[in-house]
């Protein structure tokens, strides 16, 4: 696509032309396309699309408007009924999800978080409160932070986090908020952005819940084997001469 497009509207022209050396293409046709001039180079791209020529749109890394450029033209366009097709290719989010071990059937995403500090506590206390998993973005400069935060709102809440995936730093973290700062900590520098899954509520343990192989060798040692298997039987199904035979072997001797 790259190759066949008259112009590429890249969010930094010196990123985009590491790319196009790699694909080993020129990068002539490149034009800079970014939250500072987007409204203007949105025109200049329109005028080149009503003229026939074909556009593409890239960003730094990930997928365009995905917290990256690009929604002041792709309105333009529709309002334009000049068509627009997506070309599939790398997404911090998908990549994260695809990985997660985490329920994220219902999910929230809010990008990056606010950065001043009252809408970012406000944005937090709204993803803790939220039954549903929220997926977003977040700065290595402001990661400790927004973690300390997390473990104040919602201690129990697992977190998953994707660093730098594909890429030179790419590491991943899954657990409660003090158990991945705490990892954080130990591990290198900080460099990269951030991708953090807040775990719904599904992900949290219940405090009442039976730990299966817990109860079993309280059992084994308070009950006969014959008792063990009812037990465990009434309580986790199968069959209880299997929970027999387990308990009887168990026993200590």
């Amino acid at each position: 696509m790259l190759a066949e497009v008259g112009t590429i509207a890249v969010e930094d022209t010196r990123r985009a032309r590491i790319l196009l050396r790699h694909l080993g293409l020129p990068g002539g046709n490149l034009l800079a396309f970014h939250d500072h001039n987007e409204t203007a180079a949105a025109e200049r791209l329109i005028a080149r699309l009503k003229a026939g020529e074909a556009v593409a749109l890239i960003s730094d890394a990930g997928v365009p408007l995905i917290a990256d450029p690009g929604f002041r033209l792709i309105r333009r366009c529709w309002a334009e009924s000049i068509p627009v097709v997506p070309v599939p290719g790398a997404s911090a989010l998908t990549a994260l999800l695809s990985i997660c071990p985490l329920p994220a059937n219902q999910m929230r995403f809010v990008g990056f978080l606010p950065a001043k500090p009252n809408a970012r506590q406000t944005a937090l206390e709204k993803a803790c409160r939220s039954p549903s998993a929220t997926l977003f973005f977040e700065a290595p400069h402001r990661i400790r932070e927004t973690l300390q935060a997390i473990a104040d709102l919602a201690p129990e809440r697992a977190l998953c986090i994707g660093r730098e995936m594909t890429k030179k730093f790419e590491s991943y973290y899954c657990g409660c908020a003090d158990d991945v700062a705490a990892e954080l900590e130990a591990g290198e520098a900080l460099r990269g952005e951030f991708t953090l899954l807040l775990g719904s509520l599904d992900a949290v343990p219940d405090p009442h819940a039976v730990d299966e192989e817990h109860l079993f060798a309280a059992l084994v040692e308070e009950l006969p084997p014959a008792k063990v298997a009812r037990v465990m039987t009434r309580l986790f199904g199968g069959a209880r001469a299997a929970h027999y035979e387990r308990a009887r072997l168990a026993q200590p001797r």
